[in-house]
């Protein structure tokens, strides 16, 4: 059957009128979200699209058409204005639409969705989860649950949750991996991303839980804030703080440390796009040779900014990943996306700014009921 294409102000709105008109056969193959300007494109508002199907051998019912009133005539400029604004309007939504079937064509990735599983797919793709991917979890559900129990909306939550959890690898808390010298750990990342406050979060549960001793070496020599700050919370948990400014120094640092059973490093935030700042973070990561590194990201910057990061620290050393400020963020989709296609467990997140208490390991079962919106999920 030919795809159709319904619209609503929310996705609901829009998945009411493809089951109306399509009914429970209904395979949904597309969906988006954009936004419409009317009353000569000063008022705004949201439109959800969904183009689907009917798997059904017959047609949907067409109403009969109403009989033809007399033509009327717009002869008004005000008319003809209002008139040519609408057609602007719907020619802009169709040239997005034809847009997107041509991308979708090209990369042959559209997605089938069986009609009892929308509700979840749907919430997915709000949730910014990547739309190959929702669809991919979505399908494997299908493969897996009877028929008969993909209308049990908590059962299948439960094992969309599963699904999330072994997408979502964790790496587990800092482990200290040698009898002797200290565990090194460099923390990397874009600026203002919270590397500082999170080094102080793991440090203070070292040594104040784990009863750990603990050197702290920062290189973010940019920012007084910030070695000020480091250099307080080191004062706080009774732990030594060094400061370096070149890679040859580091050495000596970590040489006198060697007795500690962790050292943590707090390098400066660089842009993923300066080349120059980038090398020298480079140098910095081959002078300390760490146990280990940690990318560290915000939950609230875009995909586009997440992957650009990633990419390009990518090519300095990354081990393992950290989320930071989940509880700014609107969308948690973005977390798993990225856990998915950098490919690196999650060791922690960072849920606000109390050190040493909004910090946790990477749980994936908490961070999968978070994405789907399960009851009593929580950051906290």
């Amino acid at each position: 059957m030919v795809p159709q294409t319904f619209q609503g102000r929310t996705m609901n709105e829009a998945l009411a009128r493809v089951r109306a008109a399509l009914g429970r056969d209904a395979v949904i193959l597309h969906t988006r979200t954009y936004h419409r300007r009317q009353w000569l494109g000063l008022r705004r508002y949201q439109v959800c699209e969904i183009m689907a199907k009917s798997e059904s051998a017959k047609p949907p019912r067409t109403p009969p058409a109403a009989p033809a009133g007399p033509a009327r005539l717009l002869d008004t400029p005000a008319a003809t204005g209002a008139m040519l604004v609408g057609l602007a309007s719907e020619m802009a939504a169709l040239k997005g639409l034809v847009t997107d079937l041509v991308n979708r064509a090209r990369s042959q990735q559209a997605p089938q969705v069986p009609e009892q599983l929308l509700e979840h797919y749907t919430h997915l793709i709000q949730n910014h989860v990547a739309e190959e991917l929702a669809a991919e979890v979505v399908r494997s559900i299908q493969s897996q649950v009877h028929p008969e129990h993909l209308r049990n909306r908590a059962f299948v939550q439960d094992k969309l949750a599963e699904q999330l959890e072994r997408l979502l690898p964790a790496a587990g808390p800092l482990v200290r991996t040698k009898a002797h010298g200290p565990h090194v750990v460099a923390l990397i990342g874009p600026t203002g991303v919270g590397k500082t406050t999170t080094i102080a979060k793991l440090a203070a549960n070292l040594k104040l839980r784990e009863r750990r001793s603990v050197g702290l070496i920062t290189m973010d020599t940019y920012r007084i804030a910030a070695v000020e700050q480091l250099r307080k919370y080191a004062d706080i948990i009774g732990s030594p703080l060094e400061v370096v400014m070149s890679p040859e120094d580091l050495k000596e640092k970590l040489t006198a440390m060697a007795q500690r059973e962790f050292v943590l490093i707090d390098t400066a935030g660089r842009s993923p796009g300066d080349a120059i700042k980038l090398g020298e973070l480079r140098a910095a990561v081959a002078a300390a040779q760490p146990d280990e590194v940690h990318l560290v990201l915000s939950a609230t910057a875009s995909p586009e900014c997440l992957e650009w990061a990633a990419r390009n620290f990518g090519q300095i050393r990354v081990d393992k990943l950290i989320f930071t400020k989940l509880d700014e963020a609107v969308h948690l989709g973005t977390v798993l996306n990225m856990v998915r296609k950098v490919n690196k467990k999650l060791s922690y997140i960072t849920n606000g700014q109390d050190v040493p208490d909004d910090i946790a390991v990477g749980e994936p079962r908490r961070l999968a009921r978070l994405i789907l919106g399960c009851e009593g999920a929580s950051l906290k």
